[in-house]
């Protein structure tokens, strides 16, 4: 049988933990499931798939599907273990937080490394972080888990960030350092998600596209003649 989706409160370390084990499927079966799954919630959503439909994508029956995941929500909560740390964050929920905190001569230097990593990463993973998205706006349960850990990992890193381009005159101390993070978070996931789930097939310009949603921040958050 497949492995279970654990009943505890996660943390960085367990949700490491449960991925790493997850990228390790036991049998070639067990990996042809799994990848058919994330592909198709992500096109489909969790409501829509069948397991029958799961099955036959990835080659087996789905006698042998339910030898190896109890039921079709046992295995998309086994499938929704990567995202959690490949979709949701650039590597981990840990690193978002140290793109945040890292050193930047500018405030336009800092938010446009972070954008362009951001988009590398969501690109590299398009089916986890639509599967993502999905669950997070759907699954009660496990969204205020995600949130409580995204707080404290992303959040709070980012405002401390603020606080110090407002410290240094770089951005406005007028506002407060929470709502720029907000601010900053709404931009970059919208650039993030039009550019990887509502529209990838367009003709995007990733690094004008970039500029230009720096430029978005500094000319509502900036400070005129800052060196920003």
């Amino acid at each position: 049988m497949g492995r279970e989706y654990p009943a505890r409160q996660p943390t960085l370390r367990t949700l490491r933990a449960d991925a790493a084990r997850s990228a390790r499927p036991a049998t070639p079966k067990e990996s042809a499931i799994l990848a058919a799954a994330t592909r198709l919630f992500g096109e489909k959503g969790y409501e829509a798939v069948h397991t029958a439909e799961i099955a036959a994508a990835a080659g087996v029956t789905q006698r042998t599907l339910f030898r190896y995941f109890q039921s079709k929500e046992h295995l998309y909560k086994r499938v929704m273990f990567p995202p959690l740390l490949a979709a949701a964050v650039p590597r981990a929920l840990s690193d978002t937080g140290q793109l945040f905190a890292a050193e930047a001569h500018s405030v336009a230097d800092w938010h446009r490394t972070i954008l362009k990593r951001r988009v590398a990463a969501a690109k590299l993973a398009t089916p986890q972080y639509r599967t993502l998205v999905a669950a997070l706006m759907t699954n009660e349960q496990l969204r205020p888990k995600v949130v409580g850990i995204w707080k404290e990992n992303v959040l709070q890193p980012l405002v401390a960030a603020i606080r110090r381009y407002q410290a240094r005159g770089q951005l406005r101390s007028d506002l407060p350092a929470e709502r720029l993070a907000r601010a900053v978070i709404s931009l970059n996931l919208g650039f993030i998600f039009a550019r990887v789930l509502l529209a990838p097939d367009a003709e995007w310009n990733d690094e004008a596209e970039v500029e230009a949603t720096v430029e978005l921040l500094l000319r509502g958050a900036g400070v005129a003649d800052s060196g920003i």
